[in-house]
């Protein structure tokens, strides 16, 4: 069987849910499934979206941290609608350490939010994928920290690649419900809250972009656009896999002169 490419990416009569949906990467991703077909709900601490949402997007207030409050969300969401098809797991932080005393603290933050918060989200919205029995994609929004490793974020980097690895343990798991669990690993994307610092540090653009295979930073529709793969039917038999959006960063050798 074959299909056209505007059925390969067509998500009508689909609900998901998107985290971190207020900004940037979070909010360009439900744009995207919106204008896809898909009746999307994004949700994030901020009490209304920082950018104003596509059509066929509805916003609710909920920090992912509090368990119980997004699990009624799903709840909600699936007596309404009778199905949920995908989940992207985008919300995450990344906490400096400004003194040596706050080390575990920012630590154990990060594995809270990044990690423990993205599989108590997943487990919510699969047990309404698996009740109605039309199968779905959860898609983690990762990081190329948690595949090479930054200086100075152990913290992110190891919640990040925690989530690498927690998708890989949950495709397993869920592949006999037909749920496909898959990551994005974006690189340096620019957003409108980091413009100015990948932009303004010349020196520091420089070094990013010589590393960088395609010599740019990147969009975050490009990021987007990864995520309605993986959502749709044209990412159908990939799961438990990783997509670096990256331009190429995570996959430079070494460089000789």
């Amino acid at each position: 069987m074959s299909l056209l490419p505007e059925k390969l990416f067509d998500l009508s009569g689909r609900v998901a849910i998107v985290t971190g949906a207020s900004r940037g990467i979070g909010a360009t991703i439900s744009d995207t499934l919106a204008q896809s077909g898909a009746k999307v709900i994004g949700v994030a601490r901020s009490d209304q979206p920082d950018e104003v949402p596509a059509d066929g997007v509805e916003y609710f207030s909920c920090d992912i941290n509090n368990h119980s409050a997004f699990r009624n969300i799903c709840k909600k969401v699936f007596e309404i609608e009778k199905r949920l098809d995908i989940l992207v797991n985008n919300a995450g932080i990344f906490l400096p350490i400004k003194r040596e005393a706050d080390r575990l603290k920012s630590f154990s933050g990060m594995l809270e939010s990044n990690l423990t918060a993205a599989y108590a989200c997943s487990i919510a919205a699969a047990d309404h994928m698996i009740k109605a029995g039309n199968g779905g994609s959860i898609i983690n929004i990762t990081s190329i920290g948690g595949v090479v490793g930054f200086a100075g974020m152990p913290g992110y980097a190891a919640s990040k690649g925690g989530l690498g690895h927690l998708s890989v343990g949950m495709a397993m798991d869920l592949g006999n419900h037909n749920i496909r669990i898959n990551n994005i690993a974006p690189g340096y994307i620019i957003t409108d809250m980091n413009r100015n610092t990948l932009t303004e540090d010349v020196s520091g653009r420089n070094r990013r972009l010589a590393r960088l295979m395609l010599k740019r930073h990147g969009e975050t529709w490009e990021v987007a656009a990864a995520a309605l793969f993986l959502a749709s039917d044209a990412g159908s038999y990939l799961t438990g896999d990783t997509l670096h959006v990256d331009g190429g960063w995570s996959m430079q050798g070494m460089t000789y002169p």
